[in-house]
């Protein structure tokens, strides 16, 4: 049979568009916000305290610029509480002096958004008034280095609310400010510095002060419009499932929440933005930020570490702040809502960028985007570890939240701090590097001096030059580092590297042994996503010159379709410090973002993933391969056992097409294979050996004849043969049947499974069976079976694991003239031939020696079919198709 079948284009699938996902932003906070009420605020009256932690005026100003938002959107009632009815006790509730900076602008723009001051009783007008007068903040704005620049656009939008709700015409302070703001909009790479001192900033703020700015755009001018258009071509291209920012303070959900915001801005203005993939993204990203809110109440404290200022204690208004976030980027979608977004899997397509943040060209960040290797490696310089310069990429390469420096050289003063029980400040590369070089898939970074983090000045005098590059699936770094006086360091040079929880990863370092070291549980030990429960460390010995190289690999995620199968465990259990190895689930809804974090699918029998209808197997398969996901096809039949269709052969066409790698069991499948589809000019062919099922032998090893005999009610006799395994079209069993029934032998009992095609004669030598076998009783019949015959026809098959059963069990196979058998058990199986006069002729001559024989070889022939190099040979089919979309 030959087959000339092609896939159909499917639609596509897994597109939203603004309307839609602004529609989608609503109705999942407001359901989040019924959850909060119910969890954490009865009747959205907050209470006074939260897990220890005194609930502050700015949780109120939050919660009541949330449920104004909400109203906006068209929420008028949430948990049966009336939201408009609600917002006038938590303003009474507020003490207006406790209320700054950002808070001050959301009680004003709440209350305008409601109808201004008249919405309220006269008797909380003052109230009002004096909270959104935000006078220390405008008070410090002249001293830039006590207080951030986006605090510019924060004062701003305070002094302009104030005028609003009194009606007064614009304070002079406000032209003051907005000309400041203007001029934060000037950078010609339209990135800001952040930073205060001599700090370098360049984070999450540069976005999120355009963000801050937007309701003032009418007041600014072209710059904020063109500069964000810089930064969001820059960030299309940096972003990561992850967040748009990975590195700096305020990451991790935050990131996540402007992601989004930037999304709805692309869509909403005219930015000159990839509108559909800022869409595709922001959905993407919604359905990883809802589940860091069980129960309505943000989890970034929880097995993960927010930053110290965003602490537990702050755990209701960092809700609350998100929430306000999602509400306004549905209010900023709605202005153009028929933007119609890329399918998902656009969301985060592979790219490199390298962005140098401003003319000095020493800060930079060096973005790496790929299917199982994505990173962000800034160079910039601020007041933690959080902006020392190494990789950054949520779930893989993490940094611990404000903690030890990872994947870097570092030095380690030796001491305690008092009483304090803690280590002195380590020492980091110094600062903003003095070069930084950028080619296709290479960094190389020169810094000098060692320093505490946030300082500038070295307290070690030396150089650092790394090279960063991308080979394959790993990111490699070869470190050069030279010290004046190496003996004189002030403790131990070290380099770490952080495992996060859910992406295990093989750390290699050349400089010597690799200590792997039990984090989890470990508070210091968190990162802004989640657990590091492995920190890989080497010691380095100092001299004037240190040269090693260390090397990360993520580990290879392997979807199998036939997860938990007998075939899948033997498979995978040798490969489980090498491999994550999980399900594929089905194919429906959620497939695409499944496969967003696997590297392989692994198919077995596509009628049990896909079934066997074309259409819908070209519709799967398009979906896995938009995902950049490899497929690796271990071909066990030529057609599915019981759909053998004309659908059934097209639908294993468009597997053939489409399959990256194909793993023949045999060489004699593998011609069958190749000379009935059409493969894919890419697939690769592989002959790698079915494995035996010796280790399900294990399990009743001590059962005895005996023992089968008396459960299975079979009398005892000389010769027991049986046919094992589900009846198939393939297995002659009539002729088996008929053999055994003109048999001369008086000792024989035959055991066989049938379906109604089988004609049964009356012989008492034969025990005909109808049904499904329990597995356990599947292994310990083989305990009582002096011979397996397997009479399977020389075409339309490419292999049988029953061959693997005898291997295992180490029971004789009586065999067919199939050519499989003689690449399989090359001479260590029974043959009989093909008709039935063969194998009754077997049958009456077979003795004793022949059957120990053929036992004997059998167990020698074994290891041929070990799991384990089958495993290891497997794991190089998977890798090399993986690699083609690294």
């Amino acid at each position: 049979m030959s087959l000339d079948l092609r896939m159909p284009e499917p639609p596509l699938s897994g597109t939203t568009n603004a309307g839609e996902l602004a529609n989608r932003l609503v109705s999942t906070t407001a359901e989040k916000m019924a959850e909060f009420e119910q969890n954490a605020a009865p009747g959205f009256k907050l209470p006074s305290l939260y897990a220890g932690h005194p609930v502050l005026d700015d949780t109120t100003a939050d919660l009541l610029y949330v449920l104004g938002l909400l109203v906006e959107c068209g929420v008028d009632e949430v948990a049966g509480c009336d939201l408009q009815d609600r917002i006038p006790p938590l303003v009474a509730s507020l003490d207006p002096s406790a209320v700054e900076g950002f808070y001050s602008y959301r009680v004003g723009e709440t209350v305008l958004r409601l109808g201004g001051l008249d919405a309220l009783p006269a008797e909380l007008h003052h109230t009002v008034l004096d909270a959104v007068h935000s006078k220390e903040i405008i008070a410090r704005l002249d001293d830039t280095d006590a207080i951030p620049p986006n605090f510019a656009v924060v004062a701003a939008r305070c002094l302009r609310a104030l005028a609003r709700l009194r009606g007064d015409d614009e304070p002079a302070e406000l032209s003051r400010l907005l000309e400041r703001v203007r001029s934060m909009f000037t950078s010609p790479t339209g990135w800001l510095n952040d930073g205060m001192g001599d700090w370098v900033h360049y984070d999450i703020y540069t976005p999120d002060m355009y963000l801050f700015a937007e309701p003032l755009v009418d007041l600014l001018g072209p710059r904020w419009a063109d500069g964000l258009s810089l930064v969001l071509r820059d960030l299309d291209e940096v972003a990561q499932p992850g967040g748009t920012i990975v590195w700096g303070r305020s990451i991790g959900a935050l990131g996540m929440a402007i992601t989004i915001e930037l999304a709805a801005i692309a869509a909403g203005r005219d930015l000159r933005a990839p509108q559909d993939r800022w869409l595709a993204r922001a959905d993407a990203t919604l359905d990883d930020l809802l589940e860091w809110f069980p129960g309505g109440v943000i989890a970034a404290h929880q097995y993960r570490a927010a930053m110290f200022y965003r602490g537990p204690a702050r755990r209701l208004q960092m809700t609350l702040d998100i929430y306000g976030k999602l509400l306004l980027s549905a209010l900023e979608l709605r202005r153009r809502p028929e933007i119609v977004g890329a399918p998902s899997t656009d969301a985060f397509l592979p790219a490199e960028r390298f962005v140098r943040f401003d003319d000095s060209e020493r800060a930079t960040v060096w973005s790496y985007r790929s299917k199982s290797l994505s990173f962000a490696l800034p160079t910039v310089f601020g007041f933690s570890a959080d902006y020392a310069p190494s990789p950054r990429g949520p779930v893989l390469l993490e940094q611990p939240t404000s903690g030890h420096p990872v994947m870097l050289p570092v030095i380690t003063p030796r001491g305690r701090d008092d009483m304090a029980g803690t280590s002195y400040a380590p020492l980091v590369p110094a600062g903003l590097p003095t070069s930084v070089e950028h080619s296709p898939g290479t960094v190389t970074t020169i810094h000098n001096g060692w320093a505490p983090a946030g300082s500038s000045e070295a307290t070690v005098a030396g150089t650092r030059t790394a090279t960063y590059q991308v080979k394959g699936r790993s990111l490699v770094v070869s470190e050069q580092l030279r010290f004046d006086d190496p003996n004189g360091l002030p403790g131990p040079l070290t380099i770490s590297v952080a495992e996060s929880e859910s992406r295990p990863i093989d750390v290699e370092i050349d400089s010597g042994p690799l200590q792997v070291v039990d984090t989890a549980g470990i508070a210091e030990w968190r990162s802004f996503w989640g657990e590091l429960p492995r920190v890989y460390q080497a010691e380095l010995e100092p001299a004037a010159a240190v040269n090693f190289t260390w090397k990360i690999t993520p580990r290879l995620r392997v979807a199998s379709t036939i997860h938990g199968h007998p075939y899948d465990r033997s498979l995978y259990d040798p490969l489980a410090n090498r491999v994550v190895a999980t399900g594929a689930g089905i194919p429906d809804d959620k497939l695409v973002r499944r496969l967003r974090d696997i590297d392989v699918l692994h198919m077995a029998w596509p009628e049990w993933w896909s079934g066997v209808d074309p259409q819908r197997t070209a519709e799967v398969l398009a979906q896995v391969k938009a995902t950049g996901t490899a497929i690796v096809w271990t071909q066990h039949n030529l057609l599915p056992h019981f759909f053998k269709t004309d659908e059934a052969a097209a639908s294993y066409q468009l597997w053939a097409e489409a399959a990256d790698a194909v793993i023949h069991h045999s060489a004699v499948g593998r011609d069958v294979a190749l000379a009935t589809y059409n493969y894919g000019s890419h697939t690769e062919h592989q002959v790698i050996p079915h494995g035996h099922w010796g280790r399900e032998y294990v399990a009743v090893a001590n059962t005895t004849r005996e023992d089968v005999e008396l459960s299975e009610g079979w009398a005892p006799c000389g010769l027991r043969v049986a046919v094992i395994g589900t009846p198939r079209v393939e297995k002659d069993l009539q002729l088996v049947v008929d053999a055994v029934a003109a048999c001369r032998r008086d000792d024989i009992q035959l055991v066989i499974r049938v379906d109604l095609s089988v004609a049964v004669p009356d012989d008492p030598r034969i025990i005909a069976e109808h049904g499904h076998l329990d597995f356990n009783q599947y292994l310990r019949r083989m305990k009582a079976f002096d011979a397996v015959i397997l009479p399977f026809a020389p075409s339309g098959m490419l292999t049988t694991g029953t061959a693997f059963d005898c291997l295992g069990a180490g029971v004789p196979a009586i065999t067919s003239d199939w050519d499989f058998f003689d690449e399989t058990f090359e001479g260590a199986d029974i043959r009989y031939g093909s008709t039935v006069e063969d194998l009754t002729r077997c049958l009456d001559e077979l003795a004793p020696k022949n059957l120990e024989r053929s036992r004997q070889a059998l167990i020698e022939r074994r290891p041929a079919f070990d799991w384990e190099p089958i495993a290891d040979r497997t794991l190089a089919v998977l890798e090399a198709a993986a690699l083609r979309y690294a």
